[in-house]
């Protein structure tokens, strides 16, 4: 009996034992699993990002006189522009590549306003310095200072390391130059930029501005395919003034982008953010066209010129093919943050969810809801990015 008990309790040990060391190794086998499927995921999303190119666009750059005298600082003599974009820099720097419409022109002192611009240089150091990498040119406000503003502005940005397209000194810079390729991530990119007109001001030889010309931009479009570009962006300056929807050659004008070969379609000129299709090409493909992003900065203080949008573009870089677009909405506020006056290009999504350190003026917060749910409600098909990238959440999606 005694040795029958003893056998029982061994056997009862061996059982436990074995379980203990089945759960054991059942537990090492379900954590090595989940440890292979994290890293199978963090590998997943290693490769998708590495497979993405992020491509920013923002409007019309500005230079009214009081833009520039709220830059002047005094007591240096000098021109600042950089709190401007505080906080759309982070949204600018985590792109791949930023461009934007750059409509003024930088002919040097004495700066002028509207209707014939000249800003500061420093604008462009500080469009430089927070991240942007491409300026359009070809406006109807490149030829402000006749021959002498055009080829100054491009001095300008030659020695900023500026890329830029749209007007040029010569007709052999536009042949070297023109269409403007760049390789992003191992992507090539290829940019078309072109104006309806010049303010009626003729273009002076032997400068050469791009035109809205269909037989000309259809050989752009042949050359920009000899180039090899994957992916090509159509830049336009185009529309009628303050107006909300894109007019008839507008559409026509995209339709024909579209059919030549334009992956994105991106406008401006009418000072407000305008309504947004989405149109196919003779494969199917669909393409998107942002007719107008409105005013990226300005002294502008009309219901629809205060603020815009900066377009996003997510690409394949393998294959160029445009994954998805999305806008950034913004206000552009006149007034003092942080004890400095200066215009402040401020997204609206952070904003109206706190999550910046300092509150407008009761004016400026309504206008800024009210910028917001008119750009919001204008492109109701298209998505709104609610990245933040405010001091209190850096990086946060939300």
């Amino acid at each position: 009996m005694r040795v029958k008990k003893t056998t029982n309790r061994l056997i009862g040990i061996c059982l436990t034992g074995v379980m203990i060391l089945w759960m054991t190794l059942f537990a090492t086998l379900v954590q090595h699993q989940w440890q292979q499927r994290e890293w199978e995921r963090q590998a997943e999303e290693a490769w998708l990002a590495d497979s993405i190119v992020t491509l920013l666009f923002a409007g019309d750059v500005m230079g009214h006189e009081p833009q520039w005298k709220a830059a002047y600082d005094p007591a240096t003599d000098t021109y600042d522009y950089h709190d401007c974009f505080r906080f759309v820099q982070p949204y600018i720097e985590q792109a791949d590549l930023a461009c934007a419409n750059l409509e003024v022109t930088l002919a040097g002192p004495p700066y002028t306003s509207y209707p014939c611009f000249s800003s500061p240089d420093a604008l462009l150091f500080a469009l430089k310095d927070v991240g942007f990498d491409v300026l359009f040119t070809a406006n109807n406000h490149v030829l402000d200072h006749g021959r002498q503003g055009l080829e100054r502005t491009l001095l300008m940005l030659d020695s900023v390391g500026m890329a830029h397209a749209g007007s040029y000194a010569d007709s052999l810079d536009r042949v070297a130059g023109y269409p403007l390729v760049l390789d992003v991530k191992g992507l090539r990119v290829g940019f078309l930029n072109m104006t309806y007109g010049t303010n009626g001001i003729r273009v002076p030889k032997p400068n050469c501005v791009n035109k809205m010309d269909r037989p000309q931009v259809a050989a752009d479009f042949k050359k920009l395919q000899s180039q090899d570009a994957m992916l090509k962006v159509a830049f336009v300056h185009w529309g009628d003034e303050y107006q909300l929807e894109a007019n008839r050659y507008q559409r026509s004008f995209a339709g024909f982008l579209v059919d030549q070969g334009a992956d994105l379609v991106i406008g401006g000129h009418p000072h407000v953010t305008q309504n947004a299709d989405t149109l196919f090409n003779s494969d199917g493909k669909p393409v998107v066209a942002y007719y107008s992003l409105g005013n990226f900065i300005s002294n502008q203080r009309g219901t629809n010129t205060k603020g815009g949008i900066m377009v996003q573009a997510a690409v394949n870089r393998f294959t160029g093919h445009v994954i998805e677009t999305g806008y950034i909405p913004y206000y552009v506020f006149k007034g003092v943050i942080d004890g400095k006056y200066q215009y402040y290009v401020i997204p609206t999504i952070p904003y109206i969810n706190n999550r910046y350190d300092f509150r407008l003026p009761a004016y400026d917060s309504i206008s800024l809801v009210k910028v917001h749910q008119a750009l919001t409600e204008r492109l109701s098909d298209f998505i709104p990015i609610f990245a933040d990238f405010s001091k209190s959440r850096t990086n946060e999606l939300y």
